[in-house]
């Protein structure tokens, strides 16, 4: 049994379907068939069962799968810290933020980064900070921007920002000449918001359920752009960073009565490897939020 088996394994484990795992791995399916089957001979064990037109993992496959798993992330994890002996000249960071922080907080902090360091790829990923937690786990990013509540004791996080969440609503709204709003009767208007799993929702609701409150979500979006152009529409009001609406014509933000903060923070996994590209993006962000 070698890397190149596991990894035929796995792929074949996660299609389901020779076909399409000789597809993905730009090989020819008699020769997917071939080493699966040398595979099984060597373990002495059955490990998709057949019989069925969709071929599916046996209990010894599972068993292989989990193992194979964390054999081929070793794999990976050895490979990046080798090709980083040279130093920070390459690489690449897989990030993951929230909409906000990603379309307000961090462009120009990313922007500066890069131009200290332009031979690192950054990827960023917009889905939620709950999202997150799940993306560090499972090893599919670097780094990961979450709710500094709630952190996992898998996570090593520090914060990036406090800032205060305000009602966002057109200009001429009925809510835009009142000094602060109560929750309720924030809950009890048309809603733009985010999806579940991001942190805005999570404490919206959280909220909602303290004040016995339900909220009348008219539209969800992750997407800021739209989400703004809905309440300008007078498709329902929203929430937002109080210093993001100094950029948005035709918008007023209102604190709340009982106002509340956005505490967001950056993380890596404790017992995963950590690229030097993503140490040095970890290190960068940190020291930029102290200095502010």
């Amino acid at each position: 049994m070698d890397n190149r088996q596991l990894q035929i394994f796995q792929c074949v484990a996660s299609q389901l379907s020779f076909t399409q795992a000789a597809k993905a791995l730009h090989m020819a399916q008699p020769a997917v068939s071939i080493a699966i089957k040398k595979l099984e001979s060597e373990l002495n064990s059955q490990l998709f069962d057949r019989a069925e037109k969709k071929i599916s993992l046996t209990p010894e496959g599972q068993v292989l799968l989990e193992h194979a798993n964390r054999i081929l992330d070793q794999f990976q994890q050895a490979r990046l810290a080798m090709a980083e002996l040279s130093g920070l000249t390459v690489g690449e960071v897989k990030l993951c933020t929230s909409a906000m922080l990603g379309s307000y907080f961090l462009p120009d902090k990313l922007s500066k980064f890069r131009n200290r360091y332009p031979g690192i790829k950054l990827q960023l990923l917009g889905e939620g900070t709950s999202r997150a937690v799940e993306l560090l786990a499972q090893g599919e990013i670097d780094l990961g921007i979450v709710n500094m509540d709630t952190v996992p004791n898998s996570l090593q996080a520090v914060p990036l920002m406090r800032e205060e969440i305000v009602i966002c609503v057109k200009e001429d709204d009925e809510f835009a000449q009142q000094a602060h709003i109560p929750f309720v009767d924030f809950a009890q208007r048309d809603l733009v918001i985010y999806s579940q799993g991001y942190y805005l929702r999570e404490q919206l609701e959280k909220l909602a359920k303290q004040q016995h409150s339900a909220l009348h979500v008219g539209i969800e979006t992750n997407l800021l752009r739209p989400l703004f152009n809905f309440v300008r529409e007078n498709c329902g009001i929203s929430v937002c960073l109080k210093q993001v609406l100094y950029d948005e014509p035709g918008l007023v933000g209102i604190p709340f009565e009982e106002p509340f903060f956005l505490n967001l923070g950056l993380a890596y996994h404790k017992n995963r490897y950590l690229p030097k590209a993503g140490r040095a993006l970890f290190d960068f962000l940190h020291q930029d939020a102290k200095q502010t």
